[in-house]
């Protein structure tokens, strides 16, 4: 929190020494960009797959089998898994789960046996990798996102999610896929669920929003450096080691030092190699998921920091909702309710929704609105407000918009 606020106050002042360490900040928020070039191909070969192939979802003999498929998750989820609800999740381990490492073992395997990437590494090297990275995020990168929701499931998931034998797969996202998708292992049980949720993006939270000004686009990064903190397990640490808490300090100490320890290793192994496949896609990692939370809790009430409903937001009738993520008040609000639920309690709380102005958009997605955000287009924000009340002017709603975004004093 002290950084936090240090860094956002150093960002308005004008003396030398403060305006030294926004800088400073900034410059280390922008390592983290390094990577963005080769990331937005990325992003953009998959939106292209996805635009090849996305036609086929919604034929007929898609759906039928789609319809198979589920209905074969469902009596296999019933027989494993502590909750049938959760049968989707099964498309994901038995999936990219098996996927996902095969990919990466046979990316090096090609890299060194025909592309003799241990004596040299140019551009045939470097297009292999991009193929890899692609294949590994998936067609509009629905493999990553899958990864990214179901590590954060598991790590809600204190008793796991399978039952009798097959509970050796519990944590199977967060401990094994984690390393190829840049996640670091315990960072959403030791983070996410104890720091982050423990206080709701009010000031005391390690990846708080709180002591931003989200109407400049600057901010976010040097939000970017703080969250990188988070995201690679340091201020969680910190924050355990400062509280006492010598068990999680422990587990997440541990997950770091798996976690980095792996790297080191492929990078002793074959330095490209491992910076192909393992360092850009943790900095890539760092700033996607970095970008998503500074979108949940980008309109926080400076009066009222510690008000939910006031301090994530909602996207209903989303483009990209995995899992109904994208109903995040409700997730902060009620985070042991089962997925399925968010929408049903959406509705039975509406009444909340609408006496806290809540921030509530529709027919939209949460990179799309943080890129809103960044460029200040209120207009296009004002488009897709959903407004509970039914008394909001136009003005109303960017006035509500802009008074969120500004930090708390």
């Amino acid at each position: 929190m002290s950084l936090s606020k240090a860094i956002n106050t150093s960002a308005a002042a004008t003396a030398f020494p403060n305006r030294l360490l926004f800088l400073l900040t900034c410059l280390a928020g922008s390592i983290i960009l390094l990577p963005l070039p080769w990331l937005a191909v990325v992003i953009a070969l998959t939106m292209l797959w996805y635009g090849m192939i996305g036609w086929t979802y919604r034929t007929a003999p898609a759906i039928w089998f789609g319809e198979k498929m589920s209905a074969g998750a469902l009596w296999l989820g019933k027989r494993i898994l502590r909750d049938e609800r959760d049968s989707p999740y099964l498309f994901s381990y038995f999936g990219i789960g098996i996927y996902a490492p095969l990919l990466f073992i046979g990316s090096y395997y090609v890299q060194v046996t025909y592309l003799d990437a241990n004596n040299s590494w140019g551009w045939p090297n470097w297009l292999a990798a991009l193929a890899y990275n692609l294949l590994n995020y998936g067609p509009y990168f629905a493999f990553f996102s899958q990864v990214a929701t179901m590590i954060h499931k598991e790590g809600h998931s204190a008793k796991g999610m399978f039952k009798g034998p097959w509970s050796i797969f519990d944590n199977y996202h967060g401990q094994v896929l984690s390393l190829l998708y840049g996640h670091v292992p315990q960072g959403y049980p030791m983070g996410h669920m104890r720091i982050h949720h423990k206080h709701d993006n009010a000031p005391d939270d390690v990846t708080s929003t709180a002591y931003y000004d989200r109407s400049h686009a600057s901010r976010f990064l040097i939000y970017l450096f703080e969250f990188s903190l988070f995201w690679s397990g340091l201020s969680v640490a910190n924050y355990h080691l400062r509280k006492g808490k010598m068990k999680e300090f422990g587990k997440m100490a541990l997950g770091m030092l798996a976690f980095y320890g792996v790297i080191a290793a492929v990078l002793y192994l074959n330095f490209w190699f491992g910076v192909a496949y393992l360092v850009i896609p943790h900095l890539s990692c760092i700033f996607l998921l970095a970008a998503i939370n500074y979108t949940w809790h980008a309109w926080t009430d400076p009066s009222e920091p510690k008000n939910i409903y006031r301090n994530s937001i909602t996207i209903l009738d989303g483009q990209y909702n995995v899992y109904n993520e994208d109903f995040h008040v409700e997730h902060h609000k009620r985070p042991q309710t089962h997925w399925r639920e968010y929408p049903v309690n959406f509705e039975k709380h509406r009444a909340e929704y609408a006496k806290n102005r809540a921030v509530i958009f529709r027919d939209t997605q949460a990179f799309e609105v943080f890129f809103l955000i960044l460029f200040s287009d209120y207009e296009q924000m004002a488009d897709k407000f959903v407004d509970l009340n039914g008394d909001m002017t136009r003005e109303d709603i960017i006035a509500l918009l802009k008074h969120r975004l500004q930090p708390v004093h």
